[in-house]
């Protein structure tokens, strides 16, 4: 099960929290009134971030309107792509969705629609509480993040603890009925969605979360069980600079493996191992990470490897250096909308 914080307006929030349903948006408004679809690999960023959702998945809302945070609720039915009316927008239609409901342990907390402020929220990313996520807001070099996905463990525990102590300070008077809408009929998975694998490294990355999340053997038999597992992950508290994917594994009670991952959607050379090695020492600072117990590995993703990396990867493991280097080749296959991986170091 993965945890999520989704991004809403004050406005949507109202229907969506009614009719359990939530949807990303496909385009924007230009300075001139003109409304313009979103580029292919803005596309592309927006079903990576959805397409590892699962049945039973908790989901938090970032209420952008009155800047809180509201839960929790689960996921009832997995992503999906419908443009039947749902929102009083008069140019948008948010057709990337997926059905929720109140989480059936903390109905309480959603018929009185309890929230925290996002004050409150940063002040436990600044207590290093919650280290999965540096900020609610889009940045310019991540594109169009209405979803995150954070720690599912830890970090959904302690969002719980401040829903649950302001909701006994406050005592709001709101009861929320629910009128929970069905799957449309004509809906499609988003997994569907997912095409031009090979050409748009957001491709890539959509297909390997879909897999994390369904323990599809061809990942499961590269890495082993992940327990969790989310994308864009800012690699240190003081460097905007993100980990396209990590995954995490509970193999101990007091051991964890962290596997790092890096797409590139065709070659993979010196310069992009540089980089994973770069990235997993500064990984291995957090304050969470326990160098004693953890294993933290790299894995570098893509269609073709430079010799030199393979070489250098096979050596290195060799020597049996607290973490592997991981490089996995991907295949496109089924015209650009699947793939085949193969560890070849």
């Amino acid at each position: 099960m993965g945890s999520f914080i989704c991004a809403i307006s004050e406005r949507d929030w109202k229907i969506s929290r009614i009719k359990g349903i939530y949807g990303n948006k496909m385009g924007k408004l230009s300075r001139d009134g003109s409304y313009r679809e979103f580029p292919l690999t803005t596309k592309y960023s927006i079903i990576r971030d959805l397409v590892g959702m699962q049945k039973g998945d908790k989901i938090f809302f970032h209420v952008i309107g009155d800047s809180s945070v509201h839960g929790i609720y689960i996921v009832r039915e997995e992503p999906f792509y419908d443009t039947s009316k749902i929102w009083k927008d008069d140019h948008e239609i948010f057709p990337y969705r997926f059905l929720f409901k109140p989480h059936p342990k903390y109905k309480h907390l959603c018929k009185q629609d309890a929230s925290i402020s996002v004050i409150d929220f940063y002040e436990v990313i600044e207590q290093r509480i919650i280290w999965s996520l540096a900020t609610l807001e889009n940045e310019r070099n991540i594109e169009a993040r209405s979803v995150r996905k954070i720690e599912d463990g830890k970090e959904t525990k302690e969002i719980l603890k401040l829903l649950h102590r302001d909701f006994i300070i406050n005592r709001i008077s709101t009861n929320i009925k629910f009128f929970p809408i069905k799957l449309p009929t004509n809906a499609k998975p988003l997994r569907d969605c997912i095409q031009d694998i090979g050409r748009f490294e957001n491709s890539i990355k959509a297909l390997f979360m879909y897999k994390i999340g369904q323990n599809e053997p061809s990942i499961v038999n590269i890495f082993g069980a992940v327990s969790d597992f989310m994308n864009e992950v800012f690699i240190a508290q003081t460097t905007r600079k993100s980990i396209d994917i990590l995954c995490i594994q509970n193999n101990k009670p007091n051991s964890r493996r962290y596997i790092i991952c890096e797409f590139k959607t065709d070659k993979c050379d010196i310069k992009s191992l540089s980089q994973l090695l770069y990235y997993t020492d500064l990984f291995k600072r957090r304050d969470f990470v326990d160098i004693a117990n953890d294993v933290i590995f790299g894995c570098l993703i893509g269609k073709r490897f430079d010799p030199e990396v393979i070489e250098f990867s096979k050596k290195r493991n060799s020597y049996g250096i607290n973490g592997s280097i991981f490089l996995i080749e991907y295949t496109p296959i089924e015209k650009g909308t699947d793939a085949a991986f193969r560890r070849i170091a």
